[in-house]
């Protein structure tokens, strides 16, 4: 289905010579690409575990073979697959509703020259989850990497690293894998990732600064650290030895490397830092309404603080072998972000994390544009045609759930001890609650729900924001109402707060005395592979990927951003700005992955009356193990649910009613107006999900039948791409075979 041979069945084709594929959405853009000379995005949506990963993968191998590179070869098809394996690697980690889900977004671009060969490329990662190596939700893992590096079977490097005797116990959970079969594949997949490695071009000496860093990592979780008496107050590692591990490692001394940690240094000799959430340049330390960590929250925030400078180097180390210098002409990005995160359909009953609703946000925003283009651009222009359509309730009723996310106030951009009345998002609220005396995690819940919550006299469904059972806890409806997701908000005021040892990771990496570690993190702070301790990738290898860093910094730079831009939270709304932003430059294509059946990374399925999907017609199913063997296990209502929050039927009746085949008078004074072949492959694909009947995949010439003996003719002047006078983003389903895949 993925072969070469079959995408060279692809190569060349228009879209409506092609059936439904991801090497169709692949084909389309390309070609769009070289007959407009316009950027082009394609954007995946869908929930955790659908496949949008895998299908990111498919579209570059694609692009990778059918494109071909330029002579330099900067992006083979070995190169690729060693790009994704390095990024899987370091950015992937096991989670309750995926073995192998994407912990970070990421916009992969491809830069094309004039032949339409690819002569260039680059990764710009944000929103990576930096705290899962220090702490996440019970029963799931960390970052992959580790597990690899504990796995390795190398004597000589295991000794280097202090591996050869393990700690029985580790505060961040970072244990070896316990069954032969899984550590023999981790050991695998080790020599799998330095190969891949070695194909980016980083050195042997790069390799073991990063394998340093994350042996560091882990010896600091074996060391720990005490609960302070009240009366002493004093923080310190509980386990000396493995402390002392740590700091060999990093290059500095037990003492250096305790007092960055728990001491903190100066607000003067700290340096910007790299990192997700973290503002450049401020220190709270010393205020007297700063935070007041534990010794314990101060090793997690070094060990965060380790790890984003890692995952930013190996972003940068990246694109040092993607770049070249030859012209480019326009750009393809692949836009991958976490699909949209929701424990209970993982069979858990704990609440989503603040990291689970940063995804789900960046999700939501991501609908909102699919939104725009899909609806409010196309009856935009229907107006200007007197196109006239029975329709309601396009536009989201009410206040919908972005807006209880990041929607701001006037008020809201002065920091201030005061709690203002005017209306502003939960992540503005989070930084107001941290920093007001006496801030709790019950008032942040009323506060939000005074604002947001179900008033007297709304209809039922419509408040995006519903009360939990379960104290600190609320429901927040995603996907226009049809995906709820539970949230415990005990501890999101500490996302608000400086870690001032999070803060020295930095300059504890560009201060190390061994030279493999200093060299390669020197001169970093405040360069340009940096934005506002945020986004990675912005190194510029060719000239559309410095246009495109400089439009993302001038999301840091303008408007609510040039106040807020060291805010912790509102770094996170500023993020997914750019992402927007850059996206909005170019013509988008959007691929909708269903979650076919939901099921945990351990692989047992979910029946549909164990959630909460929001439908109208839920049928009682069994789960998936009872389907007969070699079919696809399908679980209606919670597709009928994803179908129904990606507004996809209201796409399709939007376009019917728009432009029906049947109101086209297809007269001769008509014909020589219109000069492409038409394209409805998703209509004609689906035609049974919305009630359709099936559509002709081309028009007929005057005069001519419609029949499977006679086709209709092709000349180039009787068709147009899409029933005037509208156009059709066409947007494309995608379900995985595997629900974990990606």
């Amino acid at each position: 289905m993925y072969s070469e041979k079959v995408m060279h069945m692809f190569k060349g084709c228009r879209r409506e010579e092609m059936a439904p594929h991801i090497y169709t959405v692949a084909q389309t853009a390309y070609r769009a690409m070289l007959m407009n000379r316009q950027d082009q995005s394609i954007v995946l949506l869908g929930s955790s575990g659908s496949g949008k990963t895998a299908s990111c993968q498919h579209l570059v191998q694609y692009l990778a073979t059918i494109a071909g590179t330029s002579g330099n070869k900067v992006f083979s098809v070995e190169k690729w697959q060693a790009l994704y394996t390095v990024l899987e690697a370091f950015g992937n980690s096991p989670t309750i509703m995926n073995g192998n889900a994407t912990r970070f977004s990421q916009i992969l671009s491809l830069d094309f020259d004039q032949a339409g060969q690819v002569s260039s490329a680059s990764v710009q990662t944000m929103l990576l989850e930096k705290l899962r190596v220090a702490r996440r939700p019970s029963s799931e893992a960390t970052f992959n990497v580790f597990y690899y590096l504990l796995a390795c079977g190398d004597s000589t490097l295991r000794t280097e690293l202090h591996f050869n005797h393990l700690a029985e116990n580790n505060i961040f959970g970072i244990v070896p894998l316990s069954k032969p079969e899984e550590k023999q594949k981790a050991a695998q997949q080790f020599s799998k990732l330095q190969a891949a490695m070695k194909v980016l071009g980083i050195s042997p000496d790069e390799q073991k600064a990063c394998w340093f860093i994350l042996a560091a990592i882990y010896h600091l979780g074996a060391a720990g650290a005490t609960k302070e008496a009240a009366e002493a107050g004093r923080k310190q590692f509980a386990r000396h030895e493995w402390a002392q591990k740590a700091a060999y490692l990093l290059g500095c001394s037990l003492e250096e490397l305790s007092s960055a940690i728990f001491k903190h240094q100066p607000k003067g000799s700290l340096q910007r830092s790299t990192s997700f959430r973290q503002g450049p340049e401020e220190n709270s330390s010393g205020d007297a309404t700063g935070p007041k960590l534990s010794a314990l929250e101060c090793v997690e925030g070094m060990a965060s603080g380790l790890y984003s400078e890692l995952f930013t180097l190996l972003v940068s180390l990246v694109n040092r072998a993607l770049k070249s210098s030859q012209n480019s002409l326009c750009s393809m990005m692949i836009v991958d972000t976490p699909g949209f995160q929701n424990p209970e359909l993982g069979g858990s009953a704990r609440g989503a994390s603040f990291e689970e609703l940063c995804h789900n946000y960046t999700q939501d925003r991501l609908q909102a544009l699919f939104h725009e283009r899909t609806f409010v651009q196309e009856l935009e222009r229907y107006k200007e045609e007197n196109v006239e359509l029975a329709f309601d309730d396009l536009e989201p009723a009410g206040v919908d759930s972005v807006a209880v996310v990041d929607q701001a106030s006037h008020q809201a951009l002065v920091r201030s001890l005061a709690r203002p009345e005017e209306s502003r998002g939960l992540l503005w609220l989070l930084e107001e609650e941290a920093v007001v005396p006496g801030g709790t995690d019950e008032a942040l819940v009323e506060r939000l729900f005074s604002y947001y919550g179900p008033q007297e006299g709304d209809k039922k469904g419509q408040s995006p924001l519903l009360r939990s059972s379960k104290p600190h806890h609320f429901l927040l409806g995603h996907s226009h109402n049809t995906n709820w997701v539970e949230y415990n908000v005990e501890g999101w005021r500490n996302y608000a707060k400086q870690n001032p040892a999070m803060q020295n990771a930095p300059r504890l990496l560009q201060d190390s005395q061994k030279k493999i570690i200093s060299n390669l993190f020197a001169g970093r702070a405040g360069s340009a592979m940096v934005l506002s301790g945020s986004i990675a990738g912005l190194e510029g290898g060719s000239q559309l990927a410095l246009r495109r860093a400089t439009s993302m910094r001038k999301t840091f730079t303008t408007g609510v951003a040039a106040v807020k831009k060291k805010s912790l939270c509102i770094q996170i709304k500023l993020q997914v700005d750019a992402l927007i932003d850059t996206i909005r430059k170019s013509k988008v294509h959007f691929v909708h992955c269903l979650l076919p059946v939901a099921e945990g990374w351990v692989g047992e399925p979910r029946s549909a009356s164990s959630r909460r999907v929001s439908s109208s017609s839920e049928l009682d199913l069994p789960p998936g193990e009872h389907c007969e063997a070699g079919l696809l296990p399908l679980d209606i209502a919670l597709l009928r649910s994803q179908i129904r929050g990606s507004r996809l039927l209201d796409a399709l009746r939007m376009y019917r009613q728009g432009g029906p085949f049947s109101s086209f008078p297809l007269t001769p004074p008509v014909l020589p107006f219109l000069p492409w072949p038409v394209s409805l492959p998703f209509l004609a694909s689906f035609p049974a999900l919305a009630g359709l009947s099936p559509l002709p995949r081309f028009l007929p010439c005057p005069g001519q039948s419609l029949s499977p003996s006679s086709p209709p003719s092709l000349e180039p002047s009787l068709f147009f791409p899409t029933p005037v006078p509208f156009s059709c983003p066409g947007p494309t389903l995608s379900i995985p075979s595997d629900g974990r895949a990606g």
